[in-house]
């Protein structure tokens, strides 16, 4: 990895480190405009059937009408989309403001830096509570633990070593390595990165996931349903109402103007 234990990377090696690997950060999803959320919410049933209903009462001319189905659609439509934008906005918020440091060794230097900043080659510590920055190998260990349970589901900390272990020695037993995403339970280390961002273990289930199609919950498809179901029954009813008006001699006009009101 060309870095020196006792004097970490050196400021020229670390710039064309940072142009050659990137930043260390993991891949995100791309956020939705405001735009597209915005229209997103016309996905509901029952908005598209107020929408329907608010075109064919301003084609007949009932201007008054026209006006409250359009003002009802679009106070349904700007209070979902705040609600969600606020939301969107909240959790883009607390993302930048929750920051990781890490100690680093550079040029002989001791210093604090975001974790973004690290390169393969870079020299860091471990200390109890801190949470692993990249991909490292251990270099020096006094007793180091690690919680591993988000990248193998064992609940026990892992006992490092700094022992050279087989190539292929499996992800769960190499025990001389910490990995990025971890958190340090006990004891204290030092490592040197070997890897960062997608090229991590949690980079690179970070890519698997993203490639993943993005389902609705079960919650979500209950609501989507019921609003179908509604929808359908409105439908059947209105067409019901509509013909039962025109089969008593009533006329079409007054029978479809009222077919649409219980619509609405």
């Amino acid at each position: 990895l060309g870095s020196n234990k006792d004097q970490g990377l050196s400021y020229s090696a670390i710039k064309s480190r940072e142009q050659e690997f990137g930043k260390n950060k993991l891949p995100k999803e791309k956020a939705f405009s405001s735009g597209a959320m915005f229209f997103s919410q016309l996905k509901n049933p029952l908005l598209i059937i107020l929408i329907i209903a608010g075109a064919i009462v301003l084609a007949l001319r009932n201007y008054l009408d026209a006006l409250i189905i359009w003002a009802a659609i679009f106070i349904n439509l700007f209070i979902s989309f705040f609600q969600e934008n606020k939301a969107e906005k909240a959790l883009e918020k607390l993302r930048k403001t929750v920051r990781f440091d890490a100690q680093v060794l550079r040029d002989g230097e001791l210093r604090v830096i975001n974790s973004e900043n690290l390169v393969p080659g870079d020299i860091f510590f471990l200390k109890p509570g801190d949470k692993i920055p990249a991909d490292a190998r251990i270099i020096e260990n006094f007793d180091l633990k690690i919680n591993e349970a988000v990248l193998t589901g064992e609940w026990l900390p892992a006992e490092k070593k700094i022992n050279a272990l087989p190539e292929k020695t499996p992800l769960a037993d190499r025990d001389n390595m910490v990995y990025m995403g971890t958190i340090v339970v006990d004891g204290k280390a030092k490592a040197i990165t070997t890897s960062i961002g997608v090229k991590t273990e949690m980079g690179k289930i970070a890519s698997l996931i993203k490639q993943i199609k993005e389902e609705k919950t079960p919650l979500q498809k209950k609501l989507a349903r019921l609003s179908k179901i509604i929808g359908i029954s409105i439908i059947l009813v209105c067409i019901l109402i509509f013909f039962e008006g025109i089969l008593t001699g009533n006329s079409f006009l007054e029978m479809f103007t009222t077919a649409l009101a219980v619509a609405v």
